[in-house]
């Protein structure tokens, strides 16, 4: 008869596997695999000047639709019990992890978001560089080649014309 202790994860764990990952997680065994439930990858660094560490919880497979992995036990190369430090942090990161998924609220960018984003963020470093000019004189969609006095028409002849180089594996 199996009983809930049975098929709950059992212990928080680090798992460092063949490949070198390292991965957290509440883990639980089977026959062959090790059950982790809302595995994450952790990452530790130094916040500069503070004396103190930032701890960064990651998902382990952020575009998987499953909170549990099932890992083959012959890929773990050593396990250990977490931290005890960490595990208010891991259990923060996981938790609104899980709600992201079982919502689908992950918040993701569209390109055209990026995009402008980007945009906002090079006009303002423009801005500080530029002091008091216009960022707007590089907008490249006010940018026209018949300012310059440049044509393609010129140029296009001259192009076509060109021979292709006899040795293919130049570019040039």
């Amino acid at each position: 008869m199996v009983t809930p202790k049975d098929i709950t994860p059992n212990r928080y764990e680090v798992l460092k596997t063949r490949s070198g990952a390292e991965i957290v997680g509440m883990t639980r065994d089977t026959r062959d695999h090790v059950e982790i439930t809302l595995p994450m990858i952790c990452h530790l660094s130094m916040i500069p000047g503070t004396g103190r560490t930032q701890c960064i919880f990651y998902p382990y497979a952020p575009l998987s639709a499953e909170e549990k992995l099932m890992m083959p036990k012959d890929h773990i190369v050593h396990r250990s019990k977490m931290n005890e430090q960490f595990i208010p942090h891991y259990d923060n990161a996981s938790t609104t992890w899980f709600e992201m998924i079982a919502e689908e609220s992950i918040p993701l960018n569209n390109p055209k978001e990026i995009h402008k984003d980007l945009d906002r963020r090079i006009r303002e470093a423009m801005h500080k560089v530029l002091g008091n000019q216009d960022p707007d004189i590089f907008d490249m969609e006010e940018y026209d080649l018949r300012d310059t006095g440049i044509t393609l028409d010129d140029h296009i002849d001259d192009f076509l014309d060109k021979q292709p180089p006899k040795n293919k594996k130049k570019l040039h």
